[in-house]
């Protein structure tokens, strides 16, 4: 009997939440527009909800363009992470600011940890080359990057901002015994990001970023050959945002990146694999007020060569992955002034090329056509005032219902915060 009634229950609130969901919508789509919203919220958690959208305009982009710190100044804003992979209280964890000195000058800053999973210069590249010399070297113990800093800075002039990132961490674990040889160990990494907004023309816009990272680790034992590694992380991105009319805009994306870097022990030197991939997407943007759709199809390509061992026992290797077409789909609209819901969709179809070693100087070959399973993404964003709160959402809400505390599959799986001042 109890189960019956729960069973019941359960279905009532479930029907009950979905009729909520489309009433809400139905309402929202016929009533009148409103006030534009401020845009500066958003965030990691807003652009994975809306299909990991790369043709929208998020903070997420100071990440990758420090220039764009000038359209969210007076901005505090980070990630809040997930704990689905970690034991640390969230994965993913970083925050960061930027503030307008004056109506040209804007300067930020970002501390991120050694999760940090974006691909732009606070990331910890060198825990890389960390973990190669620690595994395969004996007595190496280099101390992986942690709290990484980054310092940025955007100035305006007339149609163009202009924006400057640097970021620095490092390590040190040195011993040094009473009596015999100690050893050294560290590890450092520097990076730079230059990044540029313009106005071309009255209906076209332009951001392109370029960023360097040169990792480095090092174990210098008491006796015996020094142990190195040094990486080059170079990436370019470009979009285009041209206006249509008053609602659409066409929005053409350029994407590069190159990974390179070597191993010496004494005065031997090996390379490690090198990767370049490059990308080219082109999406429609629709936006009213406050309702954005948003989505396209993209091409990407990725090769990665690893070298011919130096003993002659393998030949040189290549690995490659031709992606067309990748999708992806987003919408946002404000179901109140408070709350907006998100919608997303991701699905890719890949060819992917492997080479194996079949003898010192001859290879297999296989070639064989993947995909990337289709993804329905749900999200939402809380605004109070100036304070924003945004959140990627488990879809078993709609067959389970909310488990807002405590369960293995919680409502909201990633959080992003931003306050505007």
């Amino acid at each position: 009997m109890k189960e019956s009634v729960s069973f019941l229950i359960n279905n009532l609130l479930k029907k009950g939440l979905l009729l909520a969901i489309i009433f809400t919508f139905v309402a929202t789509s016929f009533a009148q527009e409103g006030d534009k919203k401020d845009v500066r919220y958003g965030g990691f958690a807003r652009i994975y909800s809306m299909g990991d959208n790369p043709y929208i305009i998020d903070p997420d982009n100071v990440k990758y363009n420090t220039a764009y710190s000038s359209v969210y100044s007076n901005f505090l804003w980070g990630d809040i992470g997930s704990t689905a992979a970690s034991l640390d209280d969230g994965f993913g964890q970083f925050i960061a600011f930027n503030y307008r000195v004056s109506k040209e000058f804007t300067i930020g800053a970002m501390l991120s940890r050694n999760d940090f999973s974006s691909g732009n210069i606070a990331s910890p590249y060198a825990n890389d080359l960390v973990s190669q010399i620690n595994y395969n070297v004996t007595g190496a113990a280099i101390v992986p990057l942690d709290n990484n800093f980054e310092l940025l800075t955007a100035y305006s002039f007339g149609n163009f901002v202009i924006g400057l990132g640097a970021s620095y961490a490092s390590t040190t674990n040195d011993f040094t015994p009473a009596t015999g040889t100690g050893n050294k160990n560290g590890a450092s990494q520097f990076g730079v990001n230059l990044g540029i907004l313009g106005k071309l023309t009255p209906q076209f816009n332009l951001d392109a970023a370029f960023s360097l990272v040169l990792p480095s680790a090092k174990f210098t034992p008491g006796t015996g050959d020094v142990v190195e590694a040094s990486g080059t992380y170079m990436m370019a991105n470009a979009r285009g945002f041209l206006k249509l009319s008053k609602a659409f805009t066409l929005v053409p994306t350029l994407s590069f990146a190159n990974q390179s870097g070597s191993f010496s022990v004494g005065s031997q030197s090996f390379d490690f694999p090198s990767m370049m991939s490059f990308g080219v997407g082109i999406g429609l943007s629709y936006q009213v007020e406050n309702v954005i759709i948003s989505g396209g199809p993209a091409l990407m390509f990725e090769s990665t060569t690893t070298p011919a061992d130096p003993n002659a026992s393998q030949p040189e290797l290549k690995d490659s992955r031709f992606v067309f077409p990748a999708w992806n789909f987003g919408a946002e609209w404000f179901l109140t002034d408070w709350l907006i819901g998100r919608l997303g969709y991701v699905a890719s179809t890949f060819s992917q090329t492997t080479q194996t070693a079949a003898s010192s100087t001859t290879v297999n070959e296989r070639t064989r056509t993947n995909f990337g399973r289709g993804d329905i993404r749900l999200g939402v964003g809380f605004r109070f005032g100036s304070f924003s709160l945004d959140a990627t959402v488990n879809d078993d809400i709609l067959r389970e219902g909310f488990r807002i505390v405590g369960g293995p599959n919680n409502t909201f799986a990633y959080l992003s915060a931003s306050f505007a001042f």
